[in-house]
């Protein structure tokens, strides 16, 4: 080979056929050893034969972005391609690589036969004093995988076809042995690496070719009889163990090998200390091409400690869980028996209360009842606490309306507030949703707590409750509620310790205020289940502020009683209170009525509003008094105004903080249109408001006055068929008291049996039934009460029961109880639940009458005998006061579609009976809820009551 006057053409020579042999015949033998050196003689031989100066191999890294000299051979006198090997960047020769990856070789003559595109490539060879070249590329297992570069630095070349195919099949040897030698060395690296993992484990590993012979095994198997890995490879048990030992292996490895799938057995055996370990033994069958059995490759742990531990473990759960059981029977029963007791306590102190007493008799009473309060509460406390410590604590997910629970919540502690003189007021900002979906009674439970707390370390001063919506996280809206006081305070370095179980900041806070120091540690659960964190700010001697978060999901559409307010024009509204907070707070539930809102700090400043706006567009229509101000009382403001010609037509509507039973009589007389308690809720407000300004209708009972959720005084004309079940005399004997101070009586049952019977002899508004009594409790005996009426009616029934555990409610409702009282019973309770299910007995004295009314027009209509057609009028009379309330309930919540069955029900059945006077007016009522003509609706059903008096 020389320049283009004195090229040689190669042929397939003897001595060309002679290198490619040697070349291969050399690296075919090559080991990972000795690979560089022969590799570098086999490229000078080549460069040789060849003529050419250097010869260099690249093969491409993992990232095939770079690329690196593996080997390189040069004549005498001519620089190597590379000083020192490193990686280098592919694309540094774009047009070169694209070139090697397309086609089988690369050749150039001379530098002037390189592309125009090829500048790096142009400018790389002049530089390092390239004439010719050629490249070819390298692959392995059609892959490629490097190139091998043939150059020549003194003269240019004429690379001959014959010349490139004979170079072409020299450089497959090299990527034949790189390939080989790269296997050769992750094969040792497998070997190895699986050598150090399988002598290092201390599992214990081995391969059987049969049930008696070991192929191989590792040192763990072998140190477990004594032995070195050596002593068993190749080996048979019963060469290498006593009979015993091997025949128990042998008989646990026919066990596996007839399994033939991957399986798993414990099998006690002896070590070489002559102990009994239990091993667990994993086998696996490797197989041959034709699916047989090759070998069985075992792994085993000894779990002897384990097993000895899980047996510990089992007896100590076993033992906690019966101690588990024992304490939840023993707080079940303790809370059962301390309140029946209570409950005759508290039942007897507040007979007591209502008789004659002396100031004296009646403080001691007094006492009596907050000490009995503390002791329940105390109990109640320890079963929360017992259910959190147990995880037995559920949440439950209903439907509840927030700001009823919120403003539950807070009423509930209205007298004791009023009792300390403490202003108690609370803000539901606007965009806190309606109706959310949680648990309203643990809600209320943590608000309880937080306030109650309030109040008990206050003396003076104010307690604000607020609720804000923060946003939405991830479809559950996140609520914000504060309770902020006026009180002690906490001093900065006993904040940290107020969550914890039965801790006070300060001892000496239990035994001045009382409290078993649960109570916010049973808050901080509770909230951290809804979602939210609990936290407090205080300065002592000023006061704290408790703020927690919870996740509620909210009801979508729900909606709150809506007023036409907006269809008013020029309605004015005055707030008078001394208080701000409380002024802000009415005003803020006023905005968007459209009313135009005006404030007075006393009654002085709201006489002065009202009488310069008297002749204009401000003029006052509706007053909301407070009761209690610094210059006059809400009686003297009330009193004043009435007297005077610009301000006897306002309306008022009076604010207390405290209501007592009557006030609601002497409200009206002081000429009050309404009269609402402290905090003041929204909807009771806007109700009241509404009734006012004639846009709703009141209740006859109602009359001039409305009184809502603080002081239901019972009416004298309720009249409700009362059954007690109860086995405990004093209880029986309170129940009955009780009912005595309200004007009503009971029928009583001392067991199931006899509760059974009149249920089936007498029809009851309301059952309270005690759950555990004698022959048949509550449970059974509720239950045959329901499979006895089937469904032809549905008797109310209370679970009256000193039981307060988890699932005890559920299992009062399984039964098919309607509700569930605890005792001690709280009697306020009890009456609202009698009032709520008394059928209106205001028609009853009408109903005989109407059957004697009628009677006639149905056996002329039907032919019947006198008593068979009074015994179907009488069945129409049972049914009706529930098909009337229906109506009512219909008209009241503009249910038109409900009115029109109902109301056609109620047509059907008169008509059919012959009750004509029903029938006629059934007829316009049904004709009227057709079109919703609401009025109509109302005048027509007054009609319908007035026919039973």
């Amino acid at each position: 080979m020389g320049s283009e006057d004195n090229c040689t053409n190669i042929k397939y020579s003897n001595d060309c056929l002679k290198l490619i042999n040697n070349t291969f015949q050399k690296l075919l033998d090559l080991d990972s050893i000795n690979y560089q050196i022969e590799l570098e003689k086999s490229l000078e031989e080549i460069g040789s034969f060849f003529d050419l100066d250097r010869i260099y191999i690249y093969y491409f890294s993992k990232d095939p972005t770079f690329m690196q000299i593996e080997s390189q051979w040069n004549k005498i006198g001519i620089s190597p391609k590379r000083e020192t090997q490193e990686e280098e960047v592919v694309y540094t020769l774009p047009w070169l690589i694209r070139k090697i990856k397309s086609n089988n070789f690369v050749a150039i003559n001379n530098l002037e036969e390189f592309p125009a595109e090829a500048i790096f490539e142009v400018e790389a060879f002049l530089k390092e004093g390239v004439k010719a070249f050629l490249i070819i590329p390298l692959r392995s297992e059609n892959k490629l995988t490097g190139f091998v570069g043939y150059e020549s630095l003194s003269k240019s070349v004429a690379w001959e076809e014959d010349e490139i195919e004979v170079l072409r099949d020299i450089s497959k040897a090299f990527s034949y042995t790189r390939s080989k030698i790269l296997k050769e060395k992750s094969y040792e690296a497998i070997i190895n690496g699986q050598a150090i993992l399988l002598n290092n484990s201390e599992s214990q590993i081995w391969a059987l070719s049969n049930v008696t012979s070991y192929v191989t095994a590792n040192e763990a198997h072998a140190k477990f009889f004594g032995k070195k890995k050596s002593d068993l490879e190749y080996q048979d048990l019963y060469d290498i163990f006593d009979i015993e030992t091997a025949n128990k292996f042998s008989e646990n490895n026919w066990e596996l090998f007839q399994k033939n799938e991957p399986g798993e057995k414990e099998l006690e055996i002896k070590n070489f200390q002559g102990e009994n370990r239990l091993l667990k033994i994993k086998s696996k069958p490797e197989r041959d091409e034709s699916g047989n059995i090759k070998y069985l490759v075992c792994t085993a742990d000894d779990i002897t400690e384990q097993r000895l531990a899980e047996t510990e473990l089992y007896k100590a759960k076993e033992q906690a869980e019966a101690a588990s059981i024992a304490k939840g029977q023993f707080l079940a029963n303790m809370s059962h028996e301390i309140r029946t007791p209570m409950n005759g306590i508290f039942g007897f102190l507040e007979l007591l209360e209502s008789t004659n007493l002396s100031l004296e008799q009646k403080e001691f009473i007094r006492e009596a009842k907050s000490a009995s309060e503390v002791l329940l509460h105390i109990i109640n406390d320890i079963l929360d606490f017992s259910k959190i410590e147990a995880g037995k604590l559920t949440m439950e997910k209903i439907g509840f309306n927030l700001r009823n629970t919120i403003e539950d919540a807070v009423s509930l502690l209205v007298p004791k507030a009023a009792e300390k003189g403490l202003e108690l007021y609370t803000m539901i900002k606007a965009g806190v949703p309606e109706e959310v979906v949680g648990d309203p009674s643990r809600l209320r439970q943590i608000l309880n707590n937080l306030i109650s707390n309030a109040v008990k370390f206050t003396k003076h001063g104010e307690i604000s409750i607020t609720a804000d919506y923060l946003g939405e996280e991830n479809g559950l809206a996140v609520l914000n509620f504060e309770v902020m006081d006026t009180g002690i305070g906490i001093h900065k370095g006993n904040i940290n310790k107020i969550f914890q179980s039965f801790i006070q900041a300060d001892a000496s806070t239990t035994r001045k205020y009382g409290g078993t120091g649960l109570g916010l540690a049973i808050s901080s659960e509770l909230v951290k289940m809804m979602g939210g964190e609990i936290r407090v700010k205080s300065t002592l001697g000023k006061g704290s502020t408790f703020e927690f978060d919870v996740k509620l999901k909210v009801v979508k559409g729900a909606s709150q009683e809506k007023f036409a307010f907006e269809k008013l024009d020029g309605v004015n509204i005055l707030v008078v209170d001394d208080n701000t907070n409380n002024r802000k707070i009415v005003s803020s539930y006023l905005q968007g009525t459209g009313f135009k809102i005006f404030e007075a700090k006393d009654a002085a400043s709201a006489i002065t509003t009202i009488l310069s706006n008297a002749n204009t567009k401000n003029k006052i229509s509706i007053a909301i008094i407070d009761y209690k101000m610094p210059d006059m009382n809400a009686y003297e403001l009330a009193t004043t105004l009435k007297t005077m010609p610009f301000t006897k037509d306002i309306k008022l509507i009076l604010l207390a903080s405290l209501t007592q039973k009557g006030d609601a009589r002497i409200a009206k007389e002081h000429g009050f249109s309404s009269y609402l308690g402290k905090p003041v809720r929204r909807d009771d407000l806007l109700g009241c408001i509404a009734i006012v300004l004639g846009l709703k209708k009141e209740d006859k009972e109602e009359k001039q006055v409305i009184t809502k959720h603080i002081v239901k005084e019972i009416k004298n004309t309720l009249k409700p068929r009362i059954l007690l079940v109860e086995d405990n005399v004093m209880n029986s004997k309170i129940v009955i008291s009780m009912l005595k101070t309200h004007n009503m009586t009971c029928d009583v049952a001392v067991d199931g049996c006899e509760a059974l019977k009149a249920v089936s002899e007498k029809d009851y508004d309301i059952v309270f039934m005690d759950c555990q009594m004698p022959i048949m409790d509550g449970y059974e005996c509720t239950s045959k009460i329901r499979l006895l009426e089937g469904d032809k009616k549905h008797t109310i029934i209370i679970a009256m029961t000193a039981n307060a555990m988890e699932g005890d409610l559920e299992k009062c409702i399984e039964s098919g109880m309607d509700d569930y009282i605890s005792k001690p019973i709280n009697f306020d309770i009890m009456f609202s639940m009698i009032e709520a299910n008394t059928k209106d007995r205001g028609l009853v004295d009408g109903y005989n009458n109407m059957i004697d009314n009628n009677i006639h027009y149905l056996i002329e209509g039907t032919g019947l005998e006198k008593d068979d057609a009074k015994e179907l009028l009488e069945e129409y009379i049972k049914y009706l006061p529930d098909l009337l309330r229906g109506i009512k309930e219909s008209i009241d919540n503009n249910d038109f579609d409900k009115l029109v069955d109902l109301t056609h029900e109620l047509k059907g059945s008169s008509g059919t009976l012959r009750v004509v006077s029903i029938y006629k007016l059934a007829v316009k009522l049904e004709e009227a809820a057709s079109k919703k003509e609401t009025d109509e609706c109302v005048r027509l059903f007054d009609e319908i009551k007035d026919l039973f008096h």
